[in-house]
């Protein structure tokens, strides 16, 4: 019979005010509005968006045409015309309605006819600084004895700011860990790396909570990735950075609530919801704009709107 191992001893209050845990989240639930861990699809949250092509394609055919650059949006009387590159060849489409979920930073770039206040707000805000790291580990050794981490996130004051630990497939070989999350003014500098230089830091803030990540025979170079979304053309940022505070952010967001040309175009995703950065908020987008296009849901906004908060939705409280 074994005894039963002793508590470590208790962490003196002046080593816990030096520590300064409080700055990382050191208890994230108290972002009430973020949910603890779920169920999560099998292949990734990707696969959501794949369910839905395949559905479209079952029951309308081949509608769905990828690799398309929109070049140019004109309103027109009873549609909207929206000029594209497709395969180096440039096309025409004219329809009813248009429901655009392109980022706003690149919409205001297309040439369009739209009104002096919906161009107004599309210009109003922008997207928020934000760059990731993944690896593929071929060991959990944030599984083992002396860590025991199954999923969650890990704070540093690093530049990398987080590691987030996979929530699926504990004890198999290997996993794949993000080793970097951070946002504005740190993301922008980080943004700015090439993407060597992005994994080489990387790893060496991974490496102050975990030793095995200096390890290149354990955390490969070669199965890094790197992204910066303010520097993907089409995207030009993570998410829309409204502030709750701002009288130009709050009447760009009711504008935006609201479809351009007669109820013809409409701007759809997180970026118009009250949940920027989230798949949860371009459901509510796209069932917001459906309802508005059905009749069920007024056109126009008569009542003052939430702005939302992005950096609390996105980065928790501070």
């Amino acid at each position: 019979m074994h005894d039963f191992p002793r508590p470590a001893p208790p962490i003196p209050l002046p080593d816990l005010v030096e520590s300064g845990f409080w700055r990382h989240s050191f208890y994230q639930p108290v972002d009430y509005l973020w949910q603890a861990t779920m169920f999560q699809p099998v292949g990734g949250m990707d696969r959501i968006v794949t369910a839905f092509e395949r559905e479209l394609s079952k029951n309308f055919g081949d509608i769905v045409e990828l690799n398309s650059e929109v070049t140019a949006i004109r309103l027109v009387d009873g549609g909207v015309v929206v000029e594209y590159v497709h395969g180096g060849e440039s096309r025409t489409l004219t329809a009813d309605y248009c429901v655009s979920s392109i980022p706003l930073p690149v919409l205001r770039r297309l040439p369009t006819n739209f009104s002096t206040d919906f161009r107004d707000a599309i210009k109003a805000v922008d997207f928020a600084n934000t760059c990731k790291v993944g690896w593929q580990a071929e060991e959990r050794f944030w599984e083992n004895d002396t860590d025991q981490i199954y999923g969650g996130i890990s704070w540093t004051n690093h530049p990398i700011t987080q590691v987030w630990y996979p929530s699926n497939d504990y004890f198999s070989a290997t996993g794949t860990v993000t080793g970097a999350y951070n946002f504005t003014d740190v993301a922008e500098k980080f943004g700015d790396l090439a993407p060597s230089e992005r994994l080489a830091q990387a790893r060496a803030g991974a490496a102050d909570l975990h030793p095995g990540f200096a390890d290149e025979s354990i955390v490969p170079t070669a199965k890094g990735v790197t992204i910066a979304w303010q520097k993907v053309p089409h995207q030009l940022g993570g998410w829309a950075g409204w502030d709750s505070k701002d009288p130009v952010h709050m009447a760009a967001y009711k504008q935006l609530l609201q479809p351009e040309g007669d109820g013809r175009f409409y701007v759809l995703g997180d970026q118009s919801s009250p949940l920027p950065g989230w798949q949860e908020g371009a459901m509510m987008s796209a069932h917001y704009v459906i309802g508005q296009i059905q009749g069920i849901i007024p056109l126009t906004v008569p009542e003052a709107v939430r702005v939302p908060d992005s950096v609390a939705l996105t980065q928790g409280s501070r």
